[in-house]
């Protein structure tokens, strides 16, 4: 049996294999590299670089920095650990204390929670012969720090996909996918249905908040600044989309509570407006915000004359999708 058809067998797709082949190359690199450095217990580079892969560049380089960050905080803490237990302090009740204080201070934010972890990395480490406790504490932060720089270069070398492309399919697809729930007749659903369309939602929302933060740590490698133009569109991008998603459920839960109304004609004409306009752009997300044919042109007329409790909800969701169209139609010279 060849290679290929073996692969084929196994139970996960093509992309996952890939993925393990990534995470297989880290394991090897990064042990290597330590072993070629003579870093005593040079697991700990193995490990740091498994935390930190990711499928894509940008979200690699994402964690990598991350980690980096919280690794250098742990390590500070760690050392000054080490300081105050060199110098009479308990042990056991020094590392309580600065594990605890760095547990407690990462909630603010999840990028640090490899604080902790470091700081009780470097001050739980037993004795190496012939290093003294700095030099052990100086050799955990290296081996990390090699872990990281690994997994970064794997990604960037290997990685297939980026993190940008996904993300413009994951938000034109939760587009069309709420947009056909319009074509629906109001009571064609049940209950669980229409909750695990819900959560449904809720998860695609919450993929395309990661793919972002990969998406945007590939328009700026190397450190460019947070703050530069453009260098966060892709976060901006998902929060207008999850403003578009909450537009479209609020107008069909309207359309849902009017069934049977008086003006049913309107309502149909409302749902038409609003799937056709969510089609629309997410085709055109789905080119990076190139022209389409005219079957798909972005949202330009205004709400209909409809019942007062559906125009303004309509005409929400419209100028938001506008908003969104243009987002994209700016980004067309650009790497969105």
């Amino acid at each position: 049996m060849s290679f290929t058809a073996l692969a084929a067998r196994l139970p996960f797709d093509a992309e996952r294999r890939h993925h393990g082949l990534q995470l297989a190359a880290t394991v090897l690199l990064a042990s290597a590299l330590s072993a070629l450095l003579a870093l005593p217990e040079h697991l700990w580079a193995v490990m740091s670089a498994l935390i930190v892969l990711r499928p894509s560049s940008g979200a690699t380089w994402e964690a990598s920095w991350d980690r980096t960050r919280a690794t250098l905080i742990g390590a500070v803490a760690g050392l000054l650990g080490v300081f105050l237990q060199h110098h009479g302090s308990h042990p056991q009740a020094t590392l309580l204390a600065i594990v605890v204080g760095l547990a407690f201070a990462s909630a603010a934010s999840p990028a640090f929670r490899s604080a902790p972890v470091a700081a009780l990395i470097i001050l739980a480490a037993g004795d190496l012969p012939g290093h003294s406790a700095l030099q052990v504490a100086a050799l955990r932060v290296a081996q990390i720090l090699i872990g990281v720089a690994v997994a970064m270069a794997v990604a960037l070398v290997s990685s297939r996909y980026r993190a940008a492309d996904r993300f413009c399919a994951g938000c034109a697809a939760l587009l069309r996918q709420v947009g056909r729930q319009f074509q629906q007749p109001p009571a064609a659903r049940t209950e669980a249905q229409a909750e695990q369309s819900a959560a449904a939602v809720r998860h695609a929302l919450a993929r395309l908040s990661v793919l972002a933060g990969g998406a945007d740590h590939e328009g700026r490698p190397f450190g460019r600044a947070r703050n530069a133009p453009g260098a966060d569109r892709h976060h901006r991008t998902a929060a207008l989309t999850a403003r578009i998603v909450q537009d479209a459920l609020l107008l069909k839960r309207l359309l849902r509570a009017e069934a049977g109304a008086s003006r049913d004609a309107d309502n149909r004409e409302v749902a038409r407006i609003a799937g056709a306009a969510l089609a629309a752009i997410a085709a055109r997300v789905e080119r990076r915000g190139q022209p389409v044919d005219d079957s798909v042109a972005a949202p330009t007329h205004d709400a209909p004359s409809v019942a007062a409790g559906l125009a303004a909800p309509l005409r929400l969701l419209l100028d938001d999708l506008r908003q969104l169209d243009d987002l994209f139609r700016l980004s067309v010279d650009n790497t969105v």
